[in-house]
């Protein structure tokens, strides 16, 4: 019984490394593979496992193995080299842009891994069916070839999905708790599955509340020093009663320089260089200013894009730091541009008092940004093209030659535009809880937020600051008004604390009748929000009441029930159809990603049931066993039998019963005598044996009674 356990529990810890770890892989690089990869490697396992632990001899599984890795390199060499090819440029591109942070791109042709995942699956397999199943030193070796692999990966990306931490954390946890020889009569497999539901349930209780994709990993402290500088500020201002000005979770603004007079229109948001300070009355005196002149081709509301802001500091907003990169492509524009639903049209702009340094850009323009915020103008005049979109977003995918670009790029979003100090982060996520603002999707996710700030309270642009340092939570729990400044920090703070990368946009709102040059006033100074998608880039949002309605140029299908309308370039109902938009989550990424990357995530709670399940299903297959066993053993010869009910006697004493003289001596007579006369000399030891059995089972408390019933086979 002992070896039937032992290989059971090899199988599993075959399983629970093999399998994990290839996802880990294609999770840290960016890999694809099919639907059925999953169903592939356990089939590797299963293959590996009998190739292993039925033969004394490991040489017979080695010779196999070797035999089919080649016959299968042989057979797919072409497909096989391509993919590995593309999974090594894939890898020194991550590592390259992880250290040195020179927004290297490589635009990789190879849409599906699944072949080489496959071999690489199998390899491991037979690497660990070879470990795990040494009878002299089965630890190190299957942590020489596992930690390496997940080490790798965790230094590259940084995280990793729940389920994989927790079969990773039980496999290693259960290798070394099982002993480190491995013979075919020991305890190992008992051990194993003694230990295997507790384990299971503690790793998924921990991470059912202590999830990696909620960590925020650009708020945790890099070094000792910073930690230590942390808490020296708080402490320092805990000292001057100003300990919300100097929080180590936030990134402060740095004003630029030479910049002191901003445009006449953005005073209005008190936009001053590079921060954007939401804790000061609004500036009406320009309210009718012209700014600049727009002279579009096509008729509708138009949202004009000047900068974005990525650091919240509670009162205000400062620009995230600058991608490494060359240039920041528009990539929601040039999916748009390749899509066949897509209008073309154009755009002249002429400054009067706004800031030359900058451009207006209306959505969505396919001109690179040279700067993460926006982009540098110059000149007072200018042209541009852009497109409008009256379909969903579902159907929409980069340009082949964009999608390793923005692979890199979806790195420095999750990096800088997920922070949020870490009181805001709690309070919001538990006000988005109290509220039900998680979806069964994204879109109905971005839905909700959008909904819930639009109604959270009326828009007045004569509100008052508030007397808060945090005003995305005031906005959100006790403000009775608010401005289009308000609504867009609260609904950015919002979106990044249930995890989706956001950033508070200004510009310009305005009406335009196509041919006609339209006068944009400093009362169209608007803010709104910006939500990323992964395969797809920054999408606009409008979350403030009562701004334009009209018909929908633009966007996404107003009669979709689950993907909500966005701002375009075009005609547009900010007001009515704007409640959000698609983007990433840790559990549901961008719906125009490829259908056939792997989405085979299960989740703690399921694993759980399984366990449980296996458990007990393991324990009763034990129970029928051993019970088929011990009939078959009375029905074999006298001798055979007096030691078999000697055995069972002897595991009944271990509950405290007193071994019976009738069968002590009918099992030293079969043993060390000349054997027993006949079979009727077992049957005073069978009634003493059931006597005990009895007797025993009755003193017992009940979990001891499941134990010597079920486990124990007995009874």
């Amino acid at each position: 019984m002992n070896k039937f356990l032992n290989r059971l529990s090899t199988l599993l810890l075959m399983l629970m490394a093999v399998i994990p770890m290839v996802h880990l892989v294609m999770y840290s690089f960016s890999l694809s593979a099919d639907q059925r990869l999953p169903v592939f490697l356990i089939v590797a396992v299963l293959f590996c496992w009998l190739m292993f632990s039925f033969w004394r001899f490991s040489l017979p599984g080695i010779l196999v193995c070797l035999a089919l890795a080649i016959l299968f390199y042989h057979g797919r060499s072409e497909i096989l080299s391509a993919q590995f090819e593309d999974i090594a440029n894939r890898m020194a591109v991550a590592y390259y842009n992880r250290f040195v942070s020179s927004g290297y791109v490589y635009s990789g042709t190879e849409l599906s891994h699944t072949e080489a995942m496959l071999f690489v699956g199998f390899v491991l397999s037979a690497l660990m069916g070879l470990t795990l199943n040494s009878r002299e030193d089965r630890i190190f070796l299957p942590l020489l070839i596992s930690l390496p692999i997940v080490f790798l990966c965790l230094l590259v990306y940084g995280q990793m999905p729940g389920w994989v931490m927790l079969c990773l954390s039980a496999f290693v946890f259960l290798l070394l708790s099982t002993g480190r020889i491995n013979s075919p009569e020991g305890n190992t497999g008992k051990s194993f599955l003694l230990l295997f539901l507790p384990v299971a349930l503690l790793l998924s209780s921990i991470l059912l509340f202590k999830n990696p994709g909620n960590y925020n990993y650009e708020e945790q402290k890099l070094s000792l020093v910073e930690l230590a500088q942390g808490i020296t500020k708080e402490f320092t201002a805990s000292l001057r009663e100003d300990a919300g000005s100097s929080s180590v979770n936030v990134r402060l603004p740095q004003s630029s320089e030479g910049d002191d007079s901003f445009a006449l229109g953005n005073d209005l948001l008190n936009v001053s260089g590079s921060t954007l300070d939401i804790s000061n009355t609004p500036e009406l005196s320009s309210l009718k200013q012209v700014i600049l002149y727009a002279t579009s081709s096509q008729s509708g509301h138009f949202y004009l894009r000047s900068r974005s802001y990525g650091s919240y500091t509670g009162a205000g907003w400062g620009q995230a730091p600058d991608y490494p990169g060359e240039h920041v492509p528009a990539f929601s524009a040039q999916a748009i541009a390749a899509s066949q639903s897509s209008v073309q049209g154009e755009m002249d702009i002429s400054l009067a008092f706004a800031d030359s340094s900058l451009m207006y850009v209306p959505y969505y323009c396919t001109q690179d940004y040279d700067s993460e915020s926006g982009i540098s103008g110059g000149e007072s005049s200018y042209s541009l093209t852009f497109f409008s979109y009256a379909s969903d977003y579902a159907s929409l995918s980069l340009p082949t030659e964009l999608r390793d670009m923005e692979l890199s790029y979806r790195q420095f979003v999750y990096a800088n535009y997920l922070s949020l100090p870490d009181s805001s982060r709690s309070a919001l996520q538990e006000l988005a809880s109290q509220n039900s603002l998680s979806g069964d999707n994204v879109f109905e996710t971005i839905s909700l937020v959008a909904e819930f700030v639009r109604s959270r309270c009326p828009y007045n642009i004569n509100t008052q600051p508030y007397p808060s340092e945090d005003y995305a939570l005031y906005f959100l729990t006790q403000a009775t008004e608010g401005y289009c400044v308000h609504f867009a920090t609260a609904a950015t703070a919002l979106y990044r604390a249930l995890g989706l990368p956001a950033r508070m946009v200004a510009g310009y709102a305005f009406e335009a009748e196509a041919g006609v040059s339209s006068e944009v006033l400093g009362e169209n100074a608007h803010a709104w929000t910006e939500v990323y998608i992964d395969g797809l880039g920054w999408l606009p949002v409008e979350v403030t009441p009562g701004s334009y309605e009209g018909p929908a140029l633009g966007g996404l299908d107003e009669e979709s029930e689950e993907q909500p309308a966005l701002p375009s370039p075009g005609n547009q109902d900010s007001a009515q159809v704007n409640d959000g938009l698609p983007g990433p989550s840790d559990s549901d990424k961008a719906s125009n990603s490829s259908s056939e990357n792997i989405s085979w995530s299960p989740s703690p709670l399921l694993i759980v049931i399984a366990a449980v399940f296996f458990l007990f299903l393991s324990g009763f297959l034990r129970y029928r066993l051993k019970l088929s066993l011990w009939r078959r053993s009375l029905s074999s010869g006298k001798n055979k039998a007096a030691i078999s009910v000697w055995r069972c006697a002897k595991r009944i004493c271990s509950y405290g019963a007193s071994m019976p003289e009738e069968i002590k001596a009918a099992a030293q007579k079969a043993f060390y005598g000349r054997g027993l006369d006949s079979r009727e000399e077992l049957e005073p030891g069978l009634e003493q044996l059931e006597i005990i059995r009895e007797k025993t089972y009755a003193s017992l408390p009940w979990y001891k009674k499941l134990k010597f019933r079920f486990y124990d086979g007995l009874k």
